[in-house]
């Protein structure tokens, strides 16, 4: 079949503000359904198996997010080179891009689902599992491994759906999933009494749910028809998408390292302290888990702005990318305020709806909230810049921005703090970082816009 693409694209002349309501809700909508996966499953194995098994996915949350990394590596990198190449009326290599994709997220989630459910257990001790949490981390995470093939593949298909112009249907896809698995949850866990391998089961039916619907949107593309040639790899399409994906890529990966290294130290230095070596593990995973629900909304708004910037771009409409950038700046800080309130003036309701426990237990909980979420109201801006950056295909920026909290401070200022301060110390580092890495986007973004203030360069 012949590629085509639409005449008129709406990403060009359309009001930024439609668009990015237009974008930006179903991908919150997708975001908070794929964040509610893990927060399901923490709820009713917090009421039915107890706060060990939340341990358990705490341990087992690293490893997934790897998966998360692939799939962004692909599936993002690919909606940056398919909005870029719609933008220059290049619908061929927007299809190729696709189809070559769809190949290299299967293997590449295959493989690593294999590797995974073969080394689960030294996984598990790598990234911080106590001796208490170990079995239960075994049982859930053999089967999560199970599903990795179904999340890479769908989540970087529901990536492209986005930026095709189909965003209610990434949302629809996304939720039939997370609404399967809220449904046998608490059936399997409770009803059948499977324990926590009751949660893994319902989690990885519905992710291939989940995958089956993102498939079917490779028949019915609006810019581009997929042919048998766009589903052979090319090393060229593939490092493409790979560069301009490798932001969401690497901020992912860094978040897993940073997982690793705190629950380790969260482990050795609560070990030396009243709350044991368990109890900050289990809150601190918990803690981080509510706060990118919230925050989904957010990163949905940055990941909204994302095809409206890659497209206009393209086609060289600077002030249409400006435009879009600095209210989808805008919104996005509104709602990291809220969520600074919210996390600030009521963290033991969070925490109490994963069950409730010793004093020593909420007490922690509630220093997680409210020590390391302190500065999160200036987080809406650096989610924003990462998307920004890899929208207008410069990658080493997108690279930094998006890396700078989870790698280039948080983690010294982990290992400076707790050596000072004991275990509170993974705490602060919370608000240290926010801080740099807010700095820093303001930094680059600033820089970029005085560029795109300057007029196109003729052809």
């Amino acid at each position: 079949m012949q590629t085509t693409a639409l005449k008129v694209n709406p990403l060009g002349s359309e009001k930024v503000g439609v668009l990015l309501r237009k974008y930006a809700i179903p991908s919150i909508i997708s975001l908070i359904i794929n964040s509610l996966y893990n927060i399901v499953d923490q709820i009713f194995i917090g009421h039915g198996v107890g706060y060990l098994g939340n341990g358990a996915t705490n341990i087992i949350a690293p490893i997934a997010t790897i998966a998360i990394a692939l799939s962004g590596l692909l599936g993002d990198g690919l909606a940056a080179v398919y909005s870029l190449s719609l933008g220059r009326k290049e619908p061929k290599k927007a299809a190729q891009a696709v189809g070559n994709m769809v190949v290299v997220a299967s293997i590449t989630g295959i493989a690593f689902g294999a590797f995974a459910f073969v080394l689960i257990e030294p996984l598990c001790r790598l990234f911080g599992a106590t001796d208490n949490i170990l079995p239960y981390a075994l049982r859930y995470g053999r089967i999560i491994a199970v599903g990795f093939p179904f999340v890479i593949l769908g989540t970087a298909i529901n990536s492209v759906i986005r930026a095709d112009g189909s965003p209610r249907y990434a949302m629809f896809a996304m939720m039939i999933g997370a609404i399967l698995n809220t449904i046998l949850d608490p059936l399997l866990i409770m009803g059948f009494h499977w324990s926590i391998e009751g949660a893994a089961i319902a989690t990885i039916f519905s992710q291939f749910v989940g995958l089956c619907f993102n498939a079917a949107y490779l028949f019915r593309f609006r810019n581009i028809r997929l042919s048998k040639d766009c589903f052979i790899p090319r090393a060229s399409t593939t490092v493409r998408i790979m560069s301009l994906g490798f932001a969401s890529c690497f901020n992912n990966l860094s978040a897993t390292l940073v997982a690793a290294i705190s629950n380790n130290l969260l482990a050795g230095y609560g070990a030396l302290s009243p709350y044991g070596p368990d109890i900050p593990v289990t809150t601190f995973g918990l803690c981080l888990k509510v706060s990118m629900i919230i925050f989904s909304v957010a990163i949905g708004i940055a990941s909204g702005s994302q095809p409206i910037i890659g497209y206009n771009y393209g086609a060289k409409l600077n002030e249409r990318v400006r435009e879009t950038y600095l209210k989808a700046c805008k919104y996005a800080t509104i709602v990291a305020i809220v969520a600074f309130a919210a996390f600030e003036g009521f963290p033991l309701f969070f925490l109490r709806l994963f069950g409730t426990e010793s004093p020593l237990y909420e007490e922690f909980g509630v220093k997680c909230f409210r020590i390391y979420l302190l500065l999160t109201f200036l987080n809406g801006v650096q989610a924003c810049a990462g998307v920004f950056f890899q929208a207008i295909g410069k990658p080493v920026k997108a690279a930094i921005t998006s890396m700078s909290k989870q790698f280039l401070f948080i983690l010294p200022a982990m290992l400076i703090l707790t050596r000072l301060i004991g275990v509170e110390g993974v705490l602060w580092s919370g608000p240290v970082a926010d801080a740099l890495a807010f700095v820093l986007a303001c930094v680059f973004s600033a820089g970029e816009l005085r560029k795109l203030k300057q007029p196109a360069p003729a052809e």
